[in-house]
């Protein structure tokens, strides 16, 4: 039995976390190089933000998970209070899930308005 369709916000969320997971990795290199947090910290933090993005991929399809996906994006506007280049790196993201939360419900409505393809 397959698991049904996903839906446009669905999937442009899954992808706005994917690349989630890219800027968590090359943002927490960055950060350990910048040397303005303790190492130790960067790498807990780094892995609670890892856990993080995997239980919202998770449960992207419930209410808990696209809450999860804003509150971690907010958070990432902490990258401002360590460098500039770093806040400026997390607007990319920021901007995929802003796309993905206001853009996806009107692409579902049209999907459901589409005559069905047999």
């Amino acid at each position: 039995m397959s698991e049904p369709r996903s839906s446009a916000t669905v999937s442009l969320m899954r992808i706005a976390l994917g690349i989630d997971l890219a800027v968590l990795f090359f943002g927490v290199l960055t950060i350990r190089g910048l040397g303005v947090i303790p190492e130790l910290w960067v790498w807990v933090g780094g892995a609670v933000a890892l856990v993080w993005l995997v239980l919202a991929l998770g449960t992207i399809r419930t209410a808990i998970g696209v809450w999860m996906g804003h509150l971690f994006h907010v958070s990432l506007l902490a990258g401002f209070a360590i460098d500039i280049a770093v806040g400026l790196s997390v607007l990319v993201p920021i901007g995929f899930w802003l796309f993905a939360v206001i853009r996806g419900p009107q692409l579902d409505k049209l999907a459901g308005e589409a005559p069905e393809d047999s």
